[in-house]
């Protein structure tokens, strides 16, 4: 019996004055990339890009490898840097980094030169692009170049760190319209506490009689396998996305090939937690709630410029149901009763668990 081929894909990561790190001493860095994660890897010094190739699993972790070796201080990554003449005496030494953007300069330069001036902002180098031939030309102290290059790579290759660093994530502050929890919004118990010199607390004026809604007809309308959900879906909730997305899970930084990618795409709505009876994706780690997070889709307003039009998409969120050991994306810890836009390759994470699920699109695979 024949095995299947897998269906490779290919990722190309920009890495001007790095090939050195990934290389590493005697090709040391990059045989182990390539060992750990099944992947090829090819640097092409004179395009100056890095190309991971491979399964989708093998590509997804052999990319994080080189980003982090690019990250690292050892290596001599630095050596396509050039050192420049101080400005005035005894001031620091400028360096100067050439970086190939062909195709990216729009993208770098922003809409009004906003991108551009932003990204020298937050290093403190200065950035030139030079449109005839594809580059951009960076200098100023080395940590602000080196700082500028990978914000730019980052940029281009729409990676992690340029999100974490200069995109804000859409954060709505709100559960979007949904009627969130069995708690009170407060939080409390609705009863003052004794101040710091003992005096009586200030007891509630007197509440009117309600004859109105008690709840409870929507709370049994809420409940599924005889278990109350703590959620309930918004009002701009979106039906099944178009986007087959997929959940890839990691263990201890391993990919777990014994199961499937989990597809979260034919539904409006996925509950995580350890309640088998009601969570869509079960997390049995004992640092887990039993309704922990949900990653639901919502309907997203937009305008596109190549079509001249507002387009409607169906976008993913996921929101942390007050879990008590938290919920992350990327290592940040997130606000509970808010929900947080996910982006592809994001890292998702719940509780303590060691286990890690990374965001991808079908499309990824291609």
């Amino acid at each position: 019996m024949t095995k299947e081929p897998v269906d490779e894909i290919a990722e190309t990561i920009p890495c001007v004055g790095f090939e050195g790190r990934i290389i590493g001493k005697g090709g040391e860095q990059i045989k182990k990339i390539q060992r750990d994660t099944g992947a090829r890897i090819t640097i092409d010094r004179e395009k100056g890009v890095c190309v991971v190739s491979g399964s989708a699993e093998q590509v997804v972790l052999a990319s994080e490898s080189v980003r982090d070796a690019m990250k690292s201080s050892g290596g001599g990554g630095g050596s396509s840097f050039v050192a420049g003449n101080s400005s005035s005496h005894g001031a620091p030494p400028e360096a100067e980094a050439t970086i190939h953007v062909s195709g990216f300069e729009g993208k770098i330069i922003g809409k009004g030169g906003e991108q551009i001036r932003k990204l020298q902002s937050e290093s403190g180098a200065r950035i030139k692009i030079d449109s005839t031939d594809g580059t951009a030309v960076v200098r100023g102290l080395r940590a602000a170049v080196e700082k500028a290059c990978d914000a730019i790579n980052a940029l281009m290759d729409g990676g992690d760190d340029f999100r974490k660093e200069f995109v804000k994530r859409e954060d709505d502050g709100d559960d979007g319209g949904g009627v969130y929890g069995p708690k009170g919004a407060g939080g409390g118990d609705g009863l003052a506490d004794d101040d710091d010199e003992g005096n009586e607390p200030e007891l509630p004026p007197p509440v009117a009689p309600d004859f109105g809604l008690s709840g409870a007809l929507a709370k049994e309308t809420n409940t599924v396998n005889g278990v109350t959900l703590v959620y309930n879906e918004p009002m701009d909730k979106s039906p099944a996305p178009k986007t087959k997305w997929r959940l890839y899970v990691f263990k201890d930084g391993q990919l777990l090939t014994d199961s499937e990618p989990l597809r979260v795409y034919g539904r409006s709505y996925y509950l995580f937690g350890r309640d088998r009876a009601v969570a869509d994706i079960p997390t049995d780690h004992p640092s887990c709630s039993k309704q922990h997070a949900v990653l639901q889709y919502r309907t997203k307003h937009r305008y596109d410029d190549d079509l001249g039009m507002e387009v409607t998409t169906s976008t993913p969120y996921l929101m942390c149901l007050e879990a008590t050991n938290g919920t992350f994306i990327n290592n940040d810890r997130l606000e509970p009763r808010r929900y947080y836009q996910l982006l592809e390759k994001d890292l998702v994470k719940f509780g303590t668990s060691t286990r890690e699920y990374v965001l991808l699109s079908e499309d990824a695979r291609r």
